[in-house]
């Protein structure tokens, strides 16, 4: 008897040994197979003087990421391959804190004054904690494609310095690169070049201007073509961020943006042809993205028609006075059209602004523009303003018209102080001038489909062809 449990003993164990040699070795090591993978974070080592938060301190995945202070807000940038975990200390505890967009779902864990998260990939994020200022994360994806310091073609901006460039003037086929740590303080100028890039996930610092004495666009681009602006970010604006006048096929991406005092417009499309926006995290003190045709004086004059404008996958926030989605108000050319604002998150519309903004109040014919998918967290003021007027900004003596407009799959988030209060407008100029064919297909609010103008508490004036399906 002893015998046979001795042979049964030594069939198991004999069992379990070739068990642990197909596996590996050992029963823990295939256990191991199975763990997430711990993505690499890369930490942008900054100047020594750079504006230090005191209200944020960042961990990411167990390391120490500066987190840099700005008059908007202060942000944290990183980069990373994969899945990471965001560790926050505040000087205070909190009970309710939030990462937005929304559509993330991503959860937090609170401890006293710690708040802890996970970010599925690398994607910025704007963090409320009640009481403090929004703090921002930039999680970049690590970048194995720099180019090349010794290529002549680029200007190549070192991580850990302050460069004082004032303008800096970029040509064909010429690449500007800010690493990651760097911080660039000045304007960026493009004019009549073709294959222009501005990359790298350093700093574009406008505060080297002033704000109402030497004032300057962050970067302009003139009469470009097939340019590149990606991965950036950009603060202390002292006016217009980004202008792209009379330019086609230019691709903006990836870019983060701080702007908080009046006119720090995130983007502003002037008389230009297929342009791209795509993936940005925008933060402005005015309109986040503009359309319009205008002449801008020493930068030119871009009064040319609109055409082929695609907004996709960004997030916005505007406060002072601005929208988020602007057409307008300078529309001195004939046609606008053709315009998509797809797959975007607004995260706030803070001031006496609207979300969805159309302000005509010069000539051009609006038509063909799209808002799909569009995700709206909070607004105060105005939902929809679209208008045909005369403003201080016009010249043109004959008002224009605007049709074809389409809603569809919007999302809004109402809060307790909206239903009231918040209105939307749609107003025509007169009998002649008139806005039509304005199609709200699946518009719900808090849940609830829109069927008709009171759920919008929608006011209008020379108006044709308002539907609701």
């Amino acid at each position: 008897m002893k015998e046979t449990k001795h042979s049964i003993f030594t069939i198991i164990l004999g069992l379990l040994c070739i068990f642990q040699f197909v596996s590996g070795g050992n029963l823990a090591q295939s256990d191991s197979v199975n763990q997430p993978k711990i993505s690499n974070v890369l930490c942008y080592t900054y100047p020594r003087l750079s504006p230090k938060s005191t209200d944020y301190k960042v961990r990411v995945n167990n390391k120490d990421i500066f987190v840099y202070s700005t008059s908007a807000a202060p942000f944290a940038a990183f980069a990373c391959d994969g899945p990471v975990t965001v560790e926050i200390e505040m000087p205070n505890a909190s009970k309710n804190v939030t990462v937005s967009p929304l559509k993330n779902g991503i959860k937090t864990v609170i401890d006293g004054n710690h708040v802890r998260f996970q970010l599925p990939k690398p994607m910025s994020v704007a963090v409320e904690v009640n009481g403090m200022p929004q703090l921002y994360i930039y999680a970049n994806l690590i970048n194995s494609t720099a180019p090349s310091i010794s290529d002549s073609n680029v200007k190549y901006f070192k991580a850990g310095q302050v460069y004082e460039v004032g303008e800096l003037k970029l040509k064909d086929n010429e690449t500007l690169y800010i690493e990651g740590g760097a911080v660039v303080r000045g304007c960026i100028r493009a004019s009549s070049a073709k294959n222009v890039r501005i990359t790298g996930s350093g700093i574009l610092d406008g505060g080297y201007y002033h704000k109402g004495i030497d004032e300057e666009r962050s970067i302009v681009f003139k009469d470009c073509k097939n340019a590149l602006i990606e991965n950036i970010i950009m603060i202390e604006p002292s006016s217009w961020m980004i202008v792209l006048g009379s330019c086609q096929n230019v691709t903006v991406q990836n870019v983060k943006e701080l702007g908080t005092v009046s006119s720090t417009d995130g983007v502003d499309i002037v008389g230009s042809k297929k342009i791209r926006i795509n993936n940005c995290f925008f933060r402005n003190g005015d309109d986040c993205v503009a359309i319009k045709a205008l002449d801008m004086g020493k930068y030119g004059n871009f009064s040319q028609d609109v055409e082929d404008v695609e907004v996709r996958g960004c997030s916005f926030i505007s406060y002072s006075g601005g929208q988020a989605l602007e057409i307008g108000h300078e529309l001195r050319t004939a046609s606008v059209r053709n315009i998509r604002f797809t797959d975007c998150d607004i995260l706030g519309v803070h001031g006496f602004g609207g979300v969805f903004g159309i302000h005509n109040s010069d000539r051009a014919l609006i038509s063909n523009i799209l808002y799909e998918n569009i995700r709206v967290e909070h607004y105060y003021d105005k939902l929809i303003d679209m208008r045909i007027i005369k403003s201080r900004y016009f010249q043109d003596q004959e008002r224009g018209q605007v049709l074809d407009i389409v809603f569809r799959n919007i999302t809004v988030t109402l809060s307790p102080y909206n239903p009231g209060y918040s209105i939307s407008t749609i107003g025509g100029y007169d009998a002649n001038h008139l806005i039509q064919d304005v199609t709200f297909d699946n518009f719900m609010l808090n849940g609830v489909k829109v069927l008709n103008g009171d759920q919008l508490d929608l006011f209008t004036k020379q108006t044709a062809n308002i539907k609701f399906k």
